[in-house]
């Protein structure tokens, strides 16, 4: 390890890797000293064997992160870190440091801000992956990444990835388990970084060394994340779809329509549940949209920034136009009631379309409320 300031920092988290974190220091040596770049080392570890004192025996800053996590691992190391460039792989054997000059050299050139080492489009070589994560976690993961957050990357999970510091600086990491990959990538979207893969060659672990992922568990970790980042997906769609057919359902009801059946009271209640929640799901869209573009830096979508206009005043005129309409309705029903003695409410349509009407009204005011006070903190 070079004594001058370094340009790159290679981070390989580590926990029980002494079988293999020598052979990737050495790697991760020799790749820098191919390019002629003063570099520094760090191995943030949790580990009860002597991967540690291994890891200091050839030059590498051990720091003992404070909590456990993969992506934790990295956060903490990070603040150690003084390199421009950043290069960040397990510490398994896995990956070939040998080819990180492949991952810097689009750095160095100032052509990306980050580099992914794609294994999908590399060599995966046989048992270094299994068929569960090679053909439907990875994929699946990758394409839903790309979808909701307009990536183009092949292998959105892979540990082996370089970036600017400075670009990783501006992404506010801080999920501490393995959904941190999607955290990296994500937020690099939002904020326009320049992403670009190279192939690389993934090696299966040695014999007697344990994975510690867990497929299921990590793999819901890394869908709730790209879930909560993106409100268009979460709360919009699913709210707009849910508004539109409540309201349909309703109108048809009261219109008497034919939908290929005739809607009465059921199709009515079912309406004004749905219009009901897809405004809710609307109004926490909004919410999040905007809490978002606070923390991560993400622009807000087009559809928050026209709500986020509205004011609470003209939501306030807008609810008291329906809770009137709702209200007038309502009691129409009440004077029926006491007219017939106590003893009979018409069931009809009109009467869930009534209290929706109220409660649409109510809920304006509370969610734009809501937005107002994240929009101007």
């Amino acid at each position: 390890m070079s004594n001058e300031e370094p340009v790159v920092t290679f981070i390989f988290p580590s926990k029980n890797e002494e079988k293999t974190i020598a052979e990737v220091i050495q790697k991760a040596q020799k790749a820098a000293q191919q390019l002629g770049l003063t570099y520094e080392i760090i191995v943030p570890d949790n580990s009860t064997d002597a991967t540690p004192q291994i890891a200091r025996s050839l030059g590498a800053k051990v720091v003992t992160p404070d909590k456990h996590g993969y992506g934790y691992a990295y956060i903490y190391a990070l603040r150690h870190a003084r390199g421009k460039y950043i290069v960040m792989a397990d510490a398994d054997g896995t990956y070939d440091l040998e080819e990180a000059p492949k991952l810097l050299q689009p750095l160095l050139q100032d052509k990306a801000d980050i580099v992914l080492g794609t294994r999908l489009k590399g060599k995966i070589m046989p048992g270094a992956m299994p068929w569960l994560h090679r053909y439907i976690g990875n994929p699946l993961l990758t394409f839903i990444l790309n979808k909701f957050y307009g990536t183009n990357v092949s292998d959105a999970h892979t540990g082996f990835r370089a970036a600017k510091r400075e670009a990783i600086q501006k992404l506010n990491l801080n999920t501490p388990g393995m959904e941190f990959a999607s955290e990296f990538l994500a937020k690099a979207a939002y904020l326009n970084l320049r992403i670009t893969e190279v192939p690389i060659t993934y090696h299966p672990r040695r014999e007697g060394t344990q994975s510690k992922l867990n497929s299921f568990r990590d793999g819901w970790r890394h869908l709730k994340f790209l879930l909560i980042l993106a409100p268009k997906f979460l709360y919009y769609l699913p709210g707009a779809i849910m508004l539109i057919t409540g309201i349909t359902l309703m109108l048809a009801s009261l219109l008497r329509a034919n939908l290929g059946y005739s809607p009465g009271i059921h199709s009515a209640i079912l309406g004004s549940m749905l219009a009901i929640l897809g405004a809710n799901l609307a109004g926490l869209g909004l919410i999040s949209d905007l809490h978002l573009a606070k923390i991560v830096g993400r622009p807000t979508s087009r559809v928050t920034r026209i709500l986020a206009k509205v004011s609470v005043e003209q939501a306030l005129a807008l609810a008291m136009a329906l809770v009137a309409a709702g209200g007038a309705y309502t009691l129409y029903l009440f004077a029926e009631w006491i007219k017939s003695g106590y003893r009979y409410l018409p069931l009809r349509g009109e009467n869930a379309l009534a209290l929706a009407l109220i409660v649409l009204g109510i809920e304006a005011v509370a969610t734009s409320m809501a937005a107002h006070l994240v929009h101007r903190e």
